[in-house]
């Protein structure tokens, strides 16, 4: 019984032994991983605008009918935006779109039930006195104006977007290379990098409301100064950082 003992004691220990050699090799053969510091990275951000000018007009317009006949509202429709098109032909360097064309029925209360139709146009043009005569024209013939604002052209909004590019990319890599300088490391090189477009909407000037029969034919809508649109490239970054 005690040889018994001996013996299996002996087993333990050899398998002991084993075990720690076999993790002494791996501990000594697997590499080494860099010290948090060596990982560290830089999370930078940077933007460059400029001002252009606003070098095109959109003018959003609406052809509306209400009648208890479905029929007669489709109609209605239909000749108003036929008529809105051969005017619009006529006048050159005008882009026309035209939109949604929906016709709902409508029960308001202690009222007999009505339909109610409209479809959309949309007008652009780099000629403003052009198309605002356009617009006054469509408004005499019975179409709503939605909404009259400048914007920038994609032409004009192109031409700077390379130079602002090239500006934010600059302004970046000199703000890594200042930080890295004052921390006492060194940059590795650019992890990741983000380019992209940051523009504020243009500003909207308000629809002229289509006047009654009775008042007179609605005059040309005026709009104020164009003014300048704010053009924006932001750069972003993540920087690989080591120690010197």
């Amino acid at each position: 019984m005690r040889a018994l003992r001996r013996f299996w004691r002996g087993v333990f220990v050899a398998v002991g032994l084993l075990m720690a050699t076999l993790l002494t090799a791996g501990a000594q053969s697997a590499p080494l991983l860099p010290p948090p510091g060596d990982r560290s990275t830089l999370h930078l951000s940077e933007t460059a605008q400029r001002d252009v000018p606003r070098d095109l007009l959109r003018a959003t317009l609406n052809a509306q009918a209400t009648d208890p006949d479905a029929g007669k509202v489709q109609a209605a429709i239909n000749q108003r935006m036929s008529a809105a098109m051969t005017r619009i032909e006529q006048v050159a360097g005008v882009t026309v779109e035209t939109g949604g064309y929906s016709v709902y029925r409508e029960t308001p209360d202690k009222q007999p039930p009505r339909w109610h139709g409209s479809q959309t146009v949309e007008l652009t043009s780099k000629d403003f006195a052009a198309l605002l005569s356009l617009t006054g024209s469509l408004q005499q013939q019975g179409l709503v104006v939605q909404s009259l604002a400048p914007d920038i052209s994609r032409e004009a909004r192109q031409s700077v977007e390379d130079a602002l590019t090239d500006e934010a990319l600059t302004r970046l890599k000199q703000r890594a290379d200042r930080i890295a300088a004052t921390a006492g490391v060194k940059l590795q090189g650019i992890r990741t990098l983000t380019v992209g477009n940051v523009n504020a909407p243009p500003p909207v000037i308000r629809p002229l409301m289509r006047m009654a029969a009775a008042e007179a034919a609605p005059a040309p809508p005026p709009v104020a100064e164009a003014g300048n649109a704010t053009v924006s490239i932001t750069a972003s970054a993540e920087f690989a950082l080591a120690r010197p």
